[in-house]
């Protein structure tokens, strides 16, 4: 596999776009989420620096001891393996086609890394997604495959101008990046009978070919924009009103200090793992549904994983993992009801919808405040605990907390 010829020149991608945003953060973050934003970057790079230890291991998490005769579907995108290209390939030569076949091997850079760093449940939401898009990418005019590995190949029939223009669809629909990874693709090829007489001496030569193109690749390529952290960073910022009426709802509810600490950190941070969600994702402007959806049901797992590893933010990592969860038992991931959610986890719940709300989305634009406050109250007994919808109206109205308790 090509992927594994060049581990010196693999950058990880999720380090550079972490540490572009460390740079940046050291400038432009004032206040008390300095010092919060300092806690994620180190959090995520605590993560990332493990990646050199198992930077060795393959990209795929195929088990040993697999069944001799394997699969010809991937269970996991839906796409046919390694294995059915390899029969497409000589059932071809055998039947002695005289047609040009090119396959096309892309090899994806960065995959490894997100994967490592945000979770197998992801690694699998980013592979469906990214079959997707090459299925979308090639329609009925080429057969994709899933390989072994972080890596796709393209089998198509025509012209050399034909299969050149489908090929560089299919590696932009196999190229993707979010606030904290970047994955993009090498690409080799070879003409089928013209350059290889057998399947495995064309996927030698395709691979061959991605990983000499890899070489050339520039340094910089792999690399976001600095405008993708500074929005990043602008997010976390953002939160910083809501999280002092979370605070507050939480005091009137007789919380201990040690536990209002904790809801201020949860709120801060409880979208911490939009870094593993593409960017063609969260700025989607319709309704999320199929592959995108899964995303957004892991997003909550990825910042407990994020905050509770490195930095053993247990406490603060519980209240994230379980931030959207609903009263009445349809929220995510665990769906639990009730009181069984955490206190702290509601509140944050409840004020994340109402700065969501108020906020420009790609969906929706902005409410005003009043028609937020009416939206909390239609979900209080739903979605919302219902005492902490009441509080947080009692928040908002600036009642004193004598009042608002009596």
């Amino acid at each position: 596999m090509s992927s594994s010829s060049a581990p010196a020149r693999r950058t990880s991608i999720v380090a550079v776009a972490i540490a572009e945003v460390a740079v940046i953060g050291a400038v432009a973050v004032v206040g008390g989420s300095a010092w919060l934003l300092g806690l994620v970057i180190g959090a995520i790079l605590g993560v990332v620096a493990t990646l050199t230890v198992v930077g060795n291991s393959t990209e795929t998490r195929t088990a040993a001891g697999e069944p001799a005769v394997e699969a010809q579907v991937d269970p996991v995108t839906g796409l046919p393996t390694h294995e059915k290209l390899v029969a497409d390939l000589q059932e071809a030569l055998d039947a002695g086609d005289d047609r040009v076949q090119t396959l096309y091997l892309f090899s994806l850079y960065g995959f490894r890394d997100y994967n490592n760093a945000y979770g197998d449940a992801c690694g699998d939401a980013l592979l469906v997604w990214l079959a997707r898009k090459l299925r979308d990418a090639v329609g009925a005019y080429g057969s994709p495959y899933r390989m072994r590995g972080g890596s796709f190949a393209l089998l198509a029939v025509g012209s050399e101008r034909f299969t050149s223009a489908l090929c560089a669809s299919a590696a932009s629909a196999l190229s993707e990046n979010g606030d904290g990874f970047q994955i993009y693709c090498d690409v080799g090829q070879a003409a089928v009978p013209a350059e290889a007489t057998s399947p495995g001496a064309a996927l030698e030569l395709a691979a061959r070919r991605a990983s000499q193109h890899g070489s050339e690749r520039h340094v910089t390529s792999g690399r976001r924009a600095p405008s993708d952290a500074i929005e990043a960073l602008r997010m976390v910022r953002s939160r910083k009103d809501v999280a002092t009426l979370a605070t507050g709802i939480a005091r009137r509810l007789g919380l201990p200090d040690a536990e209002i600490e904790t809801i201020e950190r949860a709120m801060h941070l409880c979208d911490v793992g939009n870094v593993a969600v593409p960017a063609a994702v969260l700025g989607y402007p319709g309704k999320i549904n199929g592959p995108e959806w899964q995303f957004i049901l892991l997003h909550t797992l990825v910042g407990e994983r994020l905050l509770a590893g490195p930095l053993g933010m247990e406490s603060v990592a519980r209240l994230v993992r379980h931030s959207h969860e609903r009263w009445d038992g349809l929220g995510y991931p665990d769906e639990l009801t009730g009181n069984a959610i955490p206190l702290g986890s509601r509140i944050v719940f409840v004020c994340s919808a109402f700065h969501d709300m108020t906020s420009d989305r790609p969906h929706h634009a902005a409410l005003e405040p009043a028609d937020a406050l009416a939206q909390l109250k239609r979900g209080a007994g739903s979605q919302f605990d219902p005492k902490v919808v009441e509080a947080f109206y009692a928040e908002f109205a600036g009642e004193p907390v004598e009042a608002a308790a009596a």
